[in-house]
């Protein structure tokens, strides 16, 4: 009797339809307050926030395709520079009890970096690695990643 989870690669998800949004923050000490500064007024209109991330220059996230306009709206009210990258996806691996599985992001970027697929942003969890790339080279990227861990294709009746 055995109550151990599987390990390794389990299933690659797809999330299409997000746009990455990319602050520019000024240079400084405390880039945090710029950082407030540009969400609040997403917060404000009830727009939510994904996979966000504080850079020293910039500050990173995605937000639903229907929000894009609502953001652009709301960044450029507060006056801060940005750049938005519609017509994204979100390619999640799904790996339970990763900490037990060395290496998963290294290859996960190399194999899109392979297949010449441009990656975003990435973010991890304790049981997924998530990659946000352009929605044309999702299927690409998918593929390719179920070769990379072995897992059976659409093809074979498994979707994932």
């Amino acid at each position: 009797m055995g109550f151990e989870k599987e390990r390794g690669v389990l299933a690659i998800e797809t999330e299409p339809g997000v746009s990455f949004i990319r602050v520019a923050l000024a240079a400084g000490a405390s880039h945090e307050v710029p950082a407030l500064r540009a969400l609040r007024p997403l917060s404000e209109r009830g727009i939510g926030v994904r996979l966000v991330r504080i850079h020293p220059n910039s500050l990173t996230f995605v937000v639903g395709e229907s929000d894009q306009a609502p953001t652009s709206a709301g960044l450029s009210k507060a006056g801060v520079d940005f750049d938005a990258c519609p017509d994204c996806a979100v390619v999640t691996v799904l790996a339970p009890d990763m900490r037990s599985v060395t290496g998963l992001l290294a290859r996960v970027g190399e194999t899109l970096h392979a297949r010449g697929i441009e990656v975003y942003q990435t973010a991890d969890s304790h049981s997924s690695v998530a990659c946000v790339i352009p929605c044309v080279r999702a299927a690409e990227a998918v593929e390719a990643l179920r070769s990379e861990f072995g897992l059976p294709g659409e093809a074979e009746g498994t979707p994932r």
